[in-house]
Formats: structure tokens, C-alpha cells, sequence
């Protein structure tokens, strides 16, 4: 864990484009490898000391040179016969080199600014040393070497803030010349040594690195010094790029730290969002993103103006200032099929011909052609006539096509004949007048029957004429309770 954070978390060491020069000094060890044992890893060469200068030249490389000064020593400390009361010392050892440096925080395997920096690293440059002591079987030896130099390892760099990094490298050095780099002069041919293979010595050192310049003013602490930033308030956390500014991924003109959708392009009076149709509301609030629509429905139109956005209308052609319900269909509060909006009597079950409202007495009457005449009888006779069955059809016609009527049927006389008679004859033309109305359909109980004799007269019974007007059966329709 500790690892991929190191590897993740931006550095601020400042050696990059911007501030190319670091310089810092190098301690360690240079252990030696050749026709003596070898002595490598050991660490027990004494501590070295040296000095490197490096500059940036591109993501990848960095040039630098290096000078590094050692002591060596070797005692036959094992008691080898074959190398018995052999010592010496090499002081000074110096190795001076130009070396390049390949870093894999180039971008294409690590992020530029990555706190854990590898590298390899090889130059070629200057050995110089003097060599002093015993040699095999007591032969003594005193060299001076001033020699080419090959040297390459590998190293990691850890960066610690704007100005110093950690370095840790270690570098093998192979002088060189046509005898190698020999450390003794042995002629003493029982004791023969490969002197022709040269001698190896490895340098293991960590070093401070100070970038030079890196302490330039940044004041919105982005990375990128105010000399070079074209945004230079840009606040503190804040991505930005190589000329400080914010970063814009979907280049829309608004800073993804501003930008509630970066990914997509946008505008800027919608916090970087789209608005695909136009209609003023961005697209991640807008729930019909592709057609313009009202705010109120949430970006979706409403095409009758009803108050139902389309998406929600099943009846979205309703003309303009009709009640709708829920669902965008006209309201019809009595479910007489009449629309609120066209019904004069919303609120009772009506027919379209009265604008929604119930027939009453009247207006049924009317349509049917019943216009109170009386329904007429000859002188004692109880048969209808032709006249009297013709309102007699219009009445059934009426009760049955209208649910909630009735008729009231009332039989009379003229005065001629006793008084119990005619009760009788006015019972007997009523009920002639509500059979046919039942042989036509109507319900029984849609029927009242009254009868009066020779009361309520119409007209005269003086005369003839009178008398005629008066042998009725008169008709009223009624509402049913």
C-alpha cells in the first residue's frame, strides 16, 4: 500500500523544464573486485564522499557529471596462503565521470512528477588512484593510476518537496588500458596473478539533490512559477497544465474544477453543462434532453398547454383551457360522456343535446311532441281513437328512451249519467290508455292511474261540444324519484 502511494502522490522536486540544473553531494562506499579476493558488498572499505551536478534535457534523460573520492584497503585478514601478508591501500581514488541518466518517470512508465523516480544511468570519464603496500610474498608496490574509466548501475530517486530529492545508486567502474587496472606488480612467478583481467570496484552512494531555481515564486503553489503562469490565482489543489492553468478535459471553456460535466462539452451559464435542445435547462436536469420543453415539467413540452407534460398526456391534443385530469384527458366529473369544459350541468348526468344537462318534464315533452292534449273518448266509450293512441306512442316513446320518467294518467267524464257510472266509465278509460302503454313497453310502475268521474271539468257540459272535451284522460310526465 505504502508503495502505490509513493508511486501515485505528485512530487514537487523541482528539476523538470522549468528549473533544469540540481546539484548535491553523494556518500558511501567503493568496494573492490579483481586479482585479490573479492572484496564487494562487504561495505567495509571506509566511506567515500563525492559531488554530482545534473541537467534536465528531456522527460526521459538528464546529463550530470560525477566525481567521487574513496579509500581502499586490504589486509589478509583469512590468513590464504596463497595471498599471505598481503595488504595495501589505494588513497586517493577518484572517479570522475559524465554520466547519462535514463529516468522511467518519463510519462510512458511512471507520471513525470511521480515521488518514486528509477532510472539506469552510464557515463564514461577519469580513474585516478595511488596505490601503496605489500604485495604477494613481501613484494612491495607503489603505483600511480591515471586511467579511462567505463562505469552503469541502476538508482531510484525519491523526491522530498520543491527543492531536494533522495538518490540512491549503485555503479559499477571498470577502468581500463591494455594491462587493466592492476593494483599490485607481482614478478614473482610462484605466485602468478590474471593481472590482464583488470580490477572492477563498485561505488554504492546516496545523495542529496538540490534543484536550482526550483525556490522560484509560485504563489498559487500549482507547480508552475508565476514567471511562466498564465493563471497564476488559480486555487490551491486545483489540476492544472504545463502553463498553469486549470485543466479542461472536454476544452468547453470551463475548468473541470468549476465543470459539473467535464467529460462533455458544455456552457459556461450551465456550470459547464449541455443543453441539447435549446430550451434553457441543462441537459443532466432535462428528462426530454433532445426536444425543447418548460422547466415546470422538467425540460419536457406540453403541447395542448393542459398542465401534462407529452411524455405523461394520453390525450395531448385537448383544445386549450380545458380540465384535465392527472392523466391529460378532459375532466367529465357526472361520466355523462360531456366533458366538463362543454357540459352546462358538470355535475348531473346529462345528454349532448342539452349541452350535458338532464332532461326535465319540459324539454322532454317538447322533443317527443307531447303538447298536453287530452286524449279523448266517444260518449260512453272507453276504446281509443286514432288521435289518442298517436300521444299514446309518443309517450312510451318517451319513457322508454328516458330512464327516470313516469306519467301520471287522470280519467274523466262529461255529466251525463250517475255519479257511480261515471266513476266507473273514468276508471275504465284510464285503464284502457295504461294498458297500451304497457303493450308498448313502458313498466308498470312507470305508470299512475287516477280516475275522477265527472269532476274537473275542461269545458261546458251544456253543450255538446263541451261535453266531448270533457270525456279525457289527461297525462302529465313526471320525474321518478
Amino acid at each position: 500500500m505504502a508503495m502505490a502511494f509513493l508511486l501515485t502522490v505528485p512530487a514537487t522536486f523541482g528539476q523538470n523544464s522549468e528549473n533544469k540544473w540540481a546539484i548535491g553531494p553523494d556518500f558511501g562506499v567503493i568496494e573492490y573486485s579483481g586479482d585479490y579476493p573479492s572484496r564487494l558488498f562487504k561495505f567495509n572499505s571506509g566511506y567515500a564522499a563525492g559531488l554530482t551536478i545534473s541537467r534536465y534535457l528531456t522527460p526521459s534523460f538528464d546529463i550530470g557529471i560525477n566525481g567521487f573520492y574513496d579509500r581502499v584497503d586490504y589486509i589478509d585478514g583469512d590468513n590464504n596462503n596463497f595471498f599471505q601478508n598481503s595488504n595495501w591501500t589505494i588513497d586517493p581514488l577518484v572517479f570522475v565521470k559524465p554520466e547519462l541518466k535514463y529516468k522511467f518517470n518519463n510519462g510512458y512508465m511512471l507520471k513525470e512528477d511521480a515521488v518514486i523516480r528509477p532510472f539506469i544511468k552510464a557515463g564514461i570519464g577519469i580513474a585516478y588512484a595511488v596505490s601503496n603496500g605489500i604485495g604477494v610474498n613481501g613484494l612491495e608496490t607503489n603505483k600511480k593510476f591515471f586511467k579511462p574509466n567505463l562505469s552503469a548501475g541502476p538508482g531510484i530517486s525519491i523526491g522530498l518537496g520543491r527543492v531536494v530529492a533522495l538518490e540512491f545508486s549503485t555503479v559499477l567502474n571498470y577502468p581500463f588500458n591494455e594491462d587493466g587496472f592492476d593494483l599490485i606488480s607481482n614478478t614473482n612467478p610462484a605466485f602468478p596473478l590474471e593481472d590482464d583481467n583488470g580490477d572492477l570496484f563498485l561505488q554504492s552512494s546516496v545523495g542529496l539533490r538540490f534543484a536550482i531555481g526550483a525556490g522560484a515564486k509560485d504563489t498559487d503553489n500549482d507547480g508552475v512559477v508565476d514567471k511562466k503562469d498564465l493563471c497564476p490565482d488559480t486555487p490551491e489543489g486545483v489540476m492544472v497544465d504545463e502553463n498553469g492553468c486549470p485543466i479542461d478535459t472536454d476544452k468547453d471553456g470551463v475548468p473541470d474544477y468549476l465543470d459539473e460535466c467535464p467529460s462533455v462539452p458544455g456552457l459556461k451559464e450551465f456550470k459547464g453543462c449541455p443543453d441539447t435542445d435549446g430550451d434553457g435547462i441543462p441537459d443532466k436536469d432535462d428528462e426530454c434532453p433532445d426536444v425543447a420543453g418548460l422547466a415546470i415539467h422538467k425540460g419536457c413540452p406540453d403541447s395542448d398547454g393542459d398542465g401534462v407534460p407529452d411524455k405523461d398526456d394520453r390525450c395531448p391534443d385537448t383544445p386549450k383551457g380545458y380540465k384535465v385530469d392527472r392523466f391529460g384527458c378532459p375532466v367529465d366529473r357526472d361520466r355523462d360522456g360531456i366533458i366538463d369544459s362543454e357540459d352546462d350541468c358538470p355535475d348531473e348526468p346529462g345528454v349532448a343535446e342539452l349541452k350535458g344537462c338532464p332532461y326535465d318534464v319540459g324539454t322532454l315533452m317538447a322533443k317527443y311532441g307531447l303538447n298536453n292534449k287530452n286524449i279523448l273518448f266517444d260518449f260512453d266509450k272507453s276504446a281509443l281513437k286514432p288521435v289518442g293512441i298517436t300521444t299514446l306512442n309518443g309517450i312510451s316513446e318517451a319513457l322508454n328512451n328516458h330512464d327516470g320518467f313516469g306519467v301520471e294518467l287522470s280519467g274523466y267524464t262529461d255529466y251525463i249519467g250517475t255519479d257511480a257510472y261515471n266513476m266507473k266509465l273514468s276508471e275504465r278509460r284510464v285503464n284502457s290508455s295504461a294498458d297500451y302503454l304497457v303493450g308498448k313497453g313502458v313498466q308498470r310502475a312507470k305508470i299512475k292511474t287516477m280516475f275522477f268521474g265527472e269532476d274537473n271539468p275542461v269545458s261546458d257540459n251544456k253543450t255538446a261540444a263541451g261535453r266531448a272535451q270533457n270525456r279525457r284522460v289527461d297525462y302529465l310526465l313526471i320525474k321518478m324519484k
